[in-house]
């Protein structure tokens, strides 16, 4: 696949992605004006859609320039490859928690208002969101990022030139000067940004500056498919279908215990539910599962021949699953809700129609005596 038409497919899903979201995020806001928005559900739904905004947007940039493999500083190539994975993965957890949330609602019952609050739900999104940071960042928080990158390299052939019909130019090392304080020399995570602080700027270029850590900014460089099968995997795909597994086996348990009991009035609801939790997986499988296979086949079969085009086709696949989530929570506007929200605003309030009784009884009066010979007034 050329690498023009595979980076216009991934802008025109980024671009769907922000549409999809805007549109949620609309949705969410229309419940809010009602009242029915401020709910635990609401607030997921919020979330979501404002990472998949914010993800659909930065995603743009970010393909174009990791399509083009040109060499870059290693650290702002780490940024550059884990943010994509950060905001992917918080995405599939807030689609889990909004399942579970669903499910919840008809499991608890009337013990689900005193259970689950949205400050509970909150902390639970935090969460999510530091064990995100960590799973996208956690090869290199575990090794030193300049080894695997030499790994990798050495794994694929990449010694050489940087790609293919692609000339290698390697940066000159930095002599030795008086100009120059390394910052965190000896330590393994000094200096995220750069290893070394120049003071006079006007002496080396940017590649001089960076060239003990210059690489080639693609994720097949930098990765490690160790890392892709062994953690991200686990945490974007065997968790996730495990979960959604779990949640579906336990809503049919429901289901058939409320077919026992003779309550029918929740049957189509939970029919509903079951469908959507139906397609999550079958998705979540169909558009995820190819990619994690030819990491798999990049791990236990570094030396097969595989055409470049699979794995394109392939990450076109994984990047359209972010669509998935905000469509699943997406739906039609309900009717009864619009008629309520308009006939409170039409109908004037209460106090405007009615006049309320006082709270303090009023005093009786007996009635006056009139003398003899006179009539009473309106008789």
């Amino acid at each position: 696949m050329p690498v023009w038409l595979f980076s216009m497919i991934q802008c025109v899903l980024s671009v769907c992605v922000i549409g999809v979201s805007v549109r949620l995020c609309m949705g969410n806001s229309g419940l809010e004006t009602s009242g029915l928005g401020k709910t635990v559900s609401g607030c997921l739904k919020l979330c979501l859609a404002w990472v998949g905004a914010v993800g659909g947007a930065v995603g743009v940039p970010i393909n174009m320039l990791l399509n083009l493999r040109s060499p870059q500083c290693l650290y702002t190539c780490i940024t550059l490859i884990c943010c994509p994975m950060l905001i992917r993965q918080f995405t599939i957890w807030l689609l889990l928690l909004l399942t579970i949330n669903a499910h919840l609602q008809g499991r608890l019952g009337h013990r689900y208002t005193s259970l689950v609050t949205r400050q509970r739900m909150l902390y639970l999104v935090l969460l999510t969101w530091v064990c995100s940071v960590v799973t996208a960042f956690a090869q290199f928080i575990v090794c030193s990022s300049l080894d695997t990158w030499q790994e990798v390299t050495s794994e694929l052939g990449l010694d050489g030139p940087l790609r293919p019909n692609h000339t290698s130019h390697k940066p000159p090392k930095l002599p030795p000067s008086q100009d120059r304080s390394v910052i965190g020399k000896h330590l393994p995570y000094g200096g995220f940004l750069s290893k070394f602080l120049v003071e006079d700027l006007h002496n080396f270029t940017y590649e001089e500056i960076h060239s003990s850590h210059w690489a080639v900014c693609a994720p097949d460089t930098v990765l490690s498919p160790v890392f892709l099968v062994y953690v991200y995997a686990v945490a974007v795909f065997l968790v996730p279908v495990f979960v959604l597994m779990a949640v579906y086996i336990d809503l049919m348990c429901l289901m058939s215990q409320k077919v026992a009991a003779g309550s029918t009035g929740v049957q189509k609801k939970n029919r509903v539910q079951s469908r959507s939790l139906v397609l999550s997986m079958c998705l979540l499988v169909l558009l995820c599962l190819p990619l994690h296979v030819i990491h798999a086949l990049r791990l236990f079969s570094p030396q097969g021949l595989r055409p470049i085009w699979i794995k394109s086709v392939a990450s076109v696949l994984f990047q359209a699953y972010s669509l998935v989530p905000p469509l699943l929570f997406t739906g039609p506007p309900d009717p009864v809700a619009g008629v309520v929200s308009s006939l409170e605003s039409t109908v004037p309030p209460t106090s405007s129609r009615v006049k309320p009784l006082s709270p303090v009884p009023l005093e009786f009066c007996p009635p006056e005596t009139t003398p003899k010979g006179t009539v009473p007034v309106g008789m």
